[in-house]
């Protein structure tokens, strides 16, 4: 593993002095070793600890829109179409510190004054996604929970027979959602960068986001499965922890993206435009 896809040099973004990039952008996603999942984290906490005390405090901000919105009748279906608008503002708040060496809270909502449109749509085409498979579980369990609200209404309650005799069912149906949710995660996790950084549209966003997930199935899996175990442990200290692993998963999209999507120039195998920030 080896954090040149992550910053110019083999250390953190500084601190004071602007990173040069001698890394070129590639229009096509990169295979990586499994290994390189574990890096995504790695490579996430060196940007977050640079600068930590800001990121706590991008992270409560977030947290608290985030919550403000969920607790509003109506405004909380929106959630995930404006998810990818934040993780815009988190992407332009990487690419500045990584660049500049400074974290800059106001960058949060870069992605609602540059981008919001495209970003609402991948927020769109996650929910797509999950509602797809939400109605294709619902046709899957529909029966079994009609059958069960029957037996309750006649009984009392259903039988423990009639709940074990539809569990199967529930399990296909909760397999059906899991797919769903994964798939819309791997149309949508690199979106936001790319079409925060190099002028992206949404259809070639997605494809090449797919791409990525598609070439990178035991990284991801690896990522995810190290993340989950941090979050859990972040949890236990009465949660105080999550101050720390929330903004090292925001990064995470950052970081991955650099990695799959970044290349020496010696290491490619085809032309690669330049890299066109928006950010500067």
């Amino acid at each position: 593993m080896n954090n040149d896809n992550f910053n110019a040099g083999n250390s953190p973004a500084p601190t004071s002095t602007p990173s040069v990039d001698t890394l070129v952008f590639l229009n096509q996603p990169r295979a990586v070793d499994a290994g390189e999942g574990v890096n995504w984290i790695s490579q996430s906490w060196s940007l977050v600890k640079e600068k930590l005390g800001m990121w706590v405090l991008i992270n409560i901000v977030l947290f608290a829109l985030i919550f403000i919105v969920s607790m509003i009748p109506f405004l909380n279906l929106l959630i995930t179409f404006i998810t990818p608008i934040f993780l815009g503002g988190i992407i332009a708040i990487c690419e500045n510190q990584r660049k500049t060496g400074q974290a800059e809270i106001g960058l949060l909502f870069a992605g609602f004054q540059q981008k919001f449109g495209a970003l609402f749509a991948v927020g769109a085409i996650n929910f797509a996604a999950n509602l797809v498979g939400m109605i294709i579980a619902f046709i899957i369990g529909g029966s079994a929970i009609f059958s069960l609200m029957m037996e309750a209404d006649q009984y009392g309650g259903p039988s423990d027979a009639a709940i074990f005799a539809s569990s199967g069912t529930f399990a296909i149906a909760a397999i059906v959602m899991g797919i769903a949710a994964l798939v819309g995660t791997a149309l949508t996790w690199f979106a936001p960068a790319l079409i925060m950084n190099h002028e992206f549209k949404v259809g070639e966003a997605i494809s090449a986001s797919l791409q990525a997930v598609k070439k990178n199935i035991l990284p991801g899996i690896l990522f995810f499965i190290v993340l989950a175990i941090l979050v859990i442990i972040s949890v236990i200290p009465l949660g105080l922890g999550l101050l720390i692993s929330m903004p090292i998963m925001y990064v995470a999209y950052y970081s991955s993206y650099r990695s799959l999507f970044f290349a020496e120039t010696a290491k490619m195998n085809t032309q690669a435009p330049q890299n066109n920030s928006i950010i500067q």
